[in-house]
């Protein structure tokens, strides 16, 4: 799978208080938010945790420091982390057939997006 340019409303904002970069979006914004509809979730910050959580689960991200909200997905740890979260992640906000194998694979095994 060839993975697409980062999406432009995928942000990543460093914090000179904290030493952390946080990487956010509005969770009504991905292409695939109908997709995720269209499966029986909430296209809602809690899902996009979930994803992060199934990505981790399968080895492809270490685990970040999340803080979702209903209308957003955001979350927080070193710059270099959040840029490949934020690179990992791009297939599923706007491939709506990634997204739908990735929730289709989880939903048969039991995992709980917490949507």
């Amino acid at each position: 799978m060839t993975i697409p340019t980062t999406p432009d409303f995928i942000r990543l904002l460093d914090s000179e208080d904290t030493g952390s970069t946080s990487c956010f979006f509005d969770a009504d914004v991905p292409a695939t938010a109908d997709v995720v509809a269209s499966l029986g979730h909430e296209p809602n910050g809690y899902f996009w945790e979930g994803v992060v959580r199934r990505l981790v689960e399968k080895g492809e991200l270490d685990e970040p420091d999340t803080d979702p909200e209903g209308g957003m997905f955001c979350v927080y740890g070193p710059r270099p982390a959040m840029e490949r979260l934020a690179h990992v992640l791009t297939p599923y906000l706007t491939d709506p057939r990634a997204l739908t194998a990735l929730v289709v694979e989880a939903d048969a095994e039991g995992f709980d997006f917490d949507d």
